[in-house]
Order: C-alpha cells, then structure tokens, then sequence
C-alpha cells in the first residue's frame, strides 16, 4: 500500500502515553506493515533491525510497542487496525484494476 489513513484523533487517544522514542518506533512499525502489506518478522531483533533501532532506547521502545500494540501469530507480529486496512486494501484490489483496465 502506498497510502492510508491515519486518524490523528485515534492514534494521539492511544498513543498519548509513549515516549517520544516509542511513538517513532510504533509509526514506522506500522509503516512498515503497510508498505509490505504483511506482518512484522516473529523475531524481535529482526523487527528493530528492519525499522533501524540502533541504540538500547529505540530497542526497547520496539519491544515496549510491539507487546502493547502487536499480536504474535506463527507468521509474525500483527497489528489488528493495519490487517484490517490492509484486507479492505485488497478486496478494492480488482476494483481498482478494472478500472485500471478501462481507463487504457
């Protein structure tokens, strides 16, 4: 997905009591999850490397943010909202090849 919608007004309620540094880990987690459509790797280090968690803060922050805001699943960390946003992303999917399809 190149694009979707960000609630200001949903993500401050939920947000409101992170850090700054787990505010920008859990932004570019989701990001991250939209822009490749799937879930985030199951190992954590892989998931921090993905999104650049360099330093001991940004690493924890990952941590912090995916066991508040992530499910684990056998295929990696969920987030419920972007595999909504994702699914109704996909099933517009033909929709916008058709056309796609007539506008050539």
């Amino acid at each position: 997905m190149n694009y979707y919608e960000h609630h200001i007004g949903d993500y401050a309620e939920a947000t409101a009591h992170l850090s700054f540094v787990e505010d920008a880990a859990y932004s570019r987690l989701l990001r991250k999850i939209y822009a490749t459509e799937k879930p985030l790797p199951t190992d954590i280090k892989a998931a921090q490397r993905l999104i650049g968690a360099r330093t001991k803060e940004e690493r924890e922050a990952v941590e912090t943010v995916l066991h508040e805001f992530f499910t684990l699943h056998d295929d990696g960390w969920h987030n419920k909202r972007c595999d909504e946003e994702i699914a109704r992303y996909k099933e517009g999917d033909e929709e916008r090849e058709q056309r796609q399809a007539n506008e050539k």
